[in-house]
């Protein structure tokens, strides 16, 4: 970079959980003027679509399967940045909850790139709230608890068990065995309510609940429950199960599922979505999300 050249600005910026709904006016100011997004691969096809004019920089991780270094990460970041491109670092849910925001900022920050960052919608809320499971209620729950589940050993497991309230579990699939046993160990009733919702905000979307004893028989096969998100010690609120296509699929033909109609079904209880396959991983949800035709509109 020669004395009269300046860098970009690279942007941190948080898509959400998946449904292009929870994209926040920022972010899509953000997207608009983007000359690269370097994205995961959890970001939505819509959301992406919003960037025709950006070259597209695929980075996603996937569990077990296939990676991109962080340190690989920080390094298209400073090339961009250096290269004086707008760019648009595009992370699912936030980028500083569970996201490795910090990592990114430091490398932007230590090569003289300057960055900003613009808060994304999380799964905590976003996915949570939209399923029906509520963290906090007056008189009732006063709080909760938030880990990850990746990495955490057995004695972090039970610390987190102590706490007195629901617990919010991210990446805990694969350890799903190894949480029941050591938060009944710790003292939590094998009985206490369980929700798990896999693929939220996504037409995959697939919402379950259990028992905390039973959680390892209902994630056995791990591949079909990732990405998810686990609470423990709290139930889906009756007024969401009771919606007449709670846990349906609606698929559209046609149309737009940005409409009055989509809105009406979603207030119903349904996923609009357009010609997707929608396979949930428990039996179950597969019961319940038989899909609803919607003819062209």
């Amino acid at each position: 970079m020669t004395q009269n050249e300046k860098p970009g600005i690279v942007t941190l910026v948080g898509a959400g959980p998946g449904d292009p709904d929870l994209l926040t006016v920022g972010a899509a100011r953000a997207l608009g003027r983007a000359d690269v997004v370097v994205h995961d691969n959890l970001v939505c096809p819509e959301i992406l679509a919003l960037t025709p004019q950006a070259e597209h920089i695929d980075v996603g991780k996937l569990p077990f399967g296939k990676q991109t270094a962080q340190e690989t990460i920080n390094g298209i970041l400073v090339r961009e940045g250096s290269l004086g491109r707008n760019v648009v670092r595009l992370k699912g849910g936030d980028p500083f909850i569970f996201g490795r925001g910090t990592e990114e900022v430091e490398a932007l920050h230590n090569a003289g790139v300057p960055f900003r960052v613009i808060a994304g919608v999380t799964s905590l809320n976003g996915v949570l709230g939209a399923a029906g499971v509520a963290l906090t209620t007056r008189g009732l729950k006063r709080g909760f608890a938030v880990f990850s589940g990746a990495g955490s050993s057995a004695a972090e497991f039970r610390s987190w068990a102590a706490y007195p309230g629901p617990v919010v579990v991210y990446m805990g699939v694969h350890s799903a065995a190894e949480i029941s046993r050591e938060f009944i160990a710790a003292g939590r009733e094998a009985a206490e309510p369980v929700v798990v919702v896999a693929r939220g905000g996504t037409p995959r979307e697939t919402i379950a609940e259990t028992t905390l004893e039973a959680l390892p028989v209902l994630l056995a096969n791990a591949a079909e429950w990732t990405p998810a998100i686990i609470v423990i010690g709290a139930s889906r609120e009756h007024a969401f199960k009771a919606r007449p296509l709670d846990g349906k699929v609606a698929v559209f033909s046609g149309g737009s599922l940005d409409s009055p109609v989509a809105d009406e079904l979603r207030a119903l209880g349904a996923i609009p979505a357009r010609g997707v396959k929608h396979e949930p991983a428990h039996a179950f949800a597969r019961e319940v999300a038989a899909p609803v035709e919607v003819p062209k509109q």
